[in-house]
């Protein structure tokens, strides 16, 4: 026995001995069971949470940083009278929403236009049952009631002439009117049967 492990055991220090398995002479089995017994990276969902939600955080943060810098930059020019540059950003700011603002105004008054057409298609007594508000939300509130505040037209049977009564006038062309002559029947009484 080597000196070296004797002191060790002299002194309660023992080394388990290596053990020795018969897969040293596969040495493919060896990395199979390597593979096997190295434990997967995984990060539990509790952790991936908490990292999640401080990211969020740190960029609702920034964003509330960048603000408050902008805000201290209006501020700092303001106070150092430097009109100039302040100007400058502000009018690059509102050439950048004029585009923005004539789409807009456009649609705006498209939307009055079909507005005031589904309006005009309300019965006169009910046209005032629409809410006040904006343009959308009277479209979209129109959109919703439309079906209830137009009366439906009845549905046409056909009932001709005498399913609703006579009519207050009569109008039978010239050929009708000789006809009825002929068989001696006033042009009245003819409409009646005329169909």
């Amino acid at each position: 026995m080597p000196l070296h492990v004797k002191l060790e055991k002299e002194k309660g220090i023992i080394m388990p001995e290596p053990e020795k398995t018969d897969n040293v002479e596969n040495p493919a089995k060896v990395d199979q069971i390597a593979t096997e017994q190295k434990p997967e990276h995984m990060i539990p969902k509790s952790k991936y949470d908490e990292v999640n939600e401080k990211r969020k955080n740190l960029e609702t943060r920034l964003a509330e940083m960048e603000k408050a810098n902008k805000e201290a930059e209006e501020k700092r020019l303001i106070e150092k009278e430097d009109f100039k540059k302040l100007y400058e950003d502000t009018r690059r700011e509102l050439e950048s929403l004029r585009p923005k603002a004539a789409v807009a105004e456009e649609s705006e008054r498209t939307l009055r236009a079909v507005l005031d057409a589904q309006v005009s298609d309300l019965p006169e007594s009910v046209r005032d049952m629409v809410p006040e508000g904006t343009t959308s939300y009277k479209l979209e509130w129109l959109a919703k009631h439309k079906a209830k505040l137009i009366k439906p037209a009845p549905y046409d049977i056909g009932a001709g002439r005498t399913g609703g009564g006579a009519p207050d006038m009569v109008t039978l062309t010239p050929e009708k009117i000789q006809t009825a002559k002929n068989f001696g029947v006033k042009p009245e009484e003819y409409a009646k049967y005329d169909y």
